[in-house]
């Protein structure tokens, strides 16, 4: 009777029985992940916090803040890259709002005391500004420094229309109280001035209006 030979030492079976324990014959099992160090998936850029920075950029302010809060929360704990770019995005939006609040607050305050011809009343004071032929008053308290104050409006029709275009200083000259025009020329520190709304085209309906303004300086009270 003949005996089998010993098997071969080592970890390799021959025989086809379970390997050693520790051995995969099919080679090194993968971790958790699928990586081929064990790492796990690199986490993708986000692209709603890439597009709250771009909105945040180009001035889309409300579109900036929700794409910012948006993805704000999908990059929570390292979920996806790129919460820098919605952080920045919604500051950005932030900001934005800010300066459109801005923008309309003084809008509004500039309509609300711009003085033009059409609603211009004899005892305002106004500040005024020109700035190429081109005159613009906005109210202000009389109690406040200001340039100066309106002392004459006419509206412009077929009467004396011809007089206003040959000389407005001169015509407001007719109009002002005869004792507040004599106040006027008694102050060697103010001009009589005139505006209306196109003076190369006066047309009925336009208004004439006549403001005394400091020569230099400001004042600080009522003229007339």
């Amino acid at each position: 009777m003949t005996t089998p030979p010993n098997p071969p030492e080592g970890n390799d079976n021959p025989y086809g029985g379970p390997p050693p324990p520790g051995q995969n014959p099919y080679g090194a099992a993968p971790y958790p992940g699928g990586g081929e160090y064990g790492g796990a998936p690199e986490a993708k850029t986000d692209g709603v916090s890439i597009a709250a920075l771009v909105t945040g950029v180009i001035c889309c302010a409300p579109v900036g803040i929700i794409l910012g809060i948006i993805g704000i929360r999908r990059t929570k704990n390292g979920q996806r890259k790129g919460r820098w770019a919605a952080v920045i995005g919604l500051v950005l939006g932030a900001l934005g709002v800010l300066a459109w609040i801005g923008v309309v607050a003084g809008g509004v305050w500039i309509f609300n005391n711009a003085v033009t011809p059409d609603n211009a009343e004899v005892g305002q004071c106004v500040n005024v500004d020109t700035d190429g032929g081109e005159v613009t008053m906005l109210k202000k308290d009389c109690s406040e420094d200001h340039d100066g104050e309106i002392v004459g409006v006419e509206e412009v029709d077929s009467e004396n229309r011809d007089a206003i275009e040959s000389g407005m200083a001169d015509y407001c000259a007719e109009i002002i109280d005869a004792d507040d025009l004599a106040t006027l020329l008694d102050r060697d520190d103010i001009d009589l001035n005139a505006v209306i709304e196109d003076p190369n085209d006066v047309s009925n309906g336009d208004h004439l209006v006549c403001y005394a303004e400091a020569k230099s300086g400001k004042l600080d009270e009522k003229i007339l």
